[in-house]
């Protein structure tokens, strides 16, 4: 899935401390951000160990893996 420029009310954002990000949608799927920071992967759960985090947030670590690849 490729990534959205928003995500609709009611997602769930998580870090896990393994240095991942992944998102719950509303309507109970969950997805991965992608090491390009440019598609969402199909998971079927959040990370056992993980902390809340903001759209932005999200969405911001997508930004910074997006531009780390193109300096590649």
């Amino acid at each position: 899935m490729n990534l959205p420029e928003s995500f609709p009310k009611g997602c769930f954002f998580v870090a896990s401390f393994d240095g991942d990000e992944y998102v719950r949608m509303p309507n109970g799927k969950i997805y991965k951000l992608a090491d390009s920071g440019e598609e969402l992967l199909p998971r079927t759960q959040l990370p056992r160990k993980g902390a809340p985090i903001s759209e932005e947030a999200f969405l911001i670590c997508a930004a910074d893996l997006r531009a780390f690849h193109l300096q590649r």
